[in-house]
């Protein structure tokens, strides 16, 4: 099912799955004790939440595939500390993540390569701006962005309803 045909329910629980992923980064890690290098993993499962709620074709899994597969080497490379290059792993785990997302497509699943290829340069360059752009490097700002996403699923799914129950 195409982001446009998808049905305003399967966008509301979309959107709900998000907002949860949103407050999780928020009390856990913005406020809590969690260590930043959590934040793209907690932003990967979000988005697999979200998308296992659209089933096979309902979307998003192109983006929680790169997100989980980067989001376990950074807490690998945070937690582990291996003995490792650090952009090299990032890279090995964004790449191996897209692998997944492949494989998921073969399968049968709705994974649109232009995603996750859109996915791994925007986590390079959140990568490459984040010395500069200090707010990069807080949990705090991606549980915006991902607080934003859910609610402009809410949105779409509440118009979608609403068309749906004036037909």
């Amino acid at each position: 099912m195409a982001a446009a045909q998808k049905t305003g329910t399967v966008r509301i629980s979309q959107g709900l799955a998000l907002a949860a992923g949103a407050v999780v980064l928020e009390l856990v890690l913005a406020r809590g004790d969690a260590p930043f290098y959590w934040t793209p993993l907690a932003i990967g499962l979000a988005y697999l939440a979200a998308a296992a709620l659209g089933g096979r074709d309902g979307g998003h899994w192109a983006t929680a595939s790169v997100l989980c597969g980067w989001g376990l080497a950074v807490v690998w490379a945070g937690s582990g500390r291996p003995d490792l290059d650090i952009s090299g792993l990032y890279l090995a785990g964004a790449g191996l993540g897209a692998t997944a997302g492949l494989l998921l497509g073969r399968a049968g699943f709705d994974v649109d390569p232009l995603g996750i290829a859109a996915t791994i340069a925007a986590a390079g360059l959140v990568l490459a701006l984040a010395p500069q752009i200090g707010e990069l490097e807080e949990a705090r700002t991606y549980a915006l962005v991902l607080g934003v996403v859910a609610l402009l699923n809410l949105l779409l799914g509440a118009r979608a309803e609403r068309g749906a129950t004036a037909t």
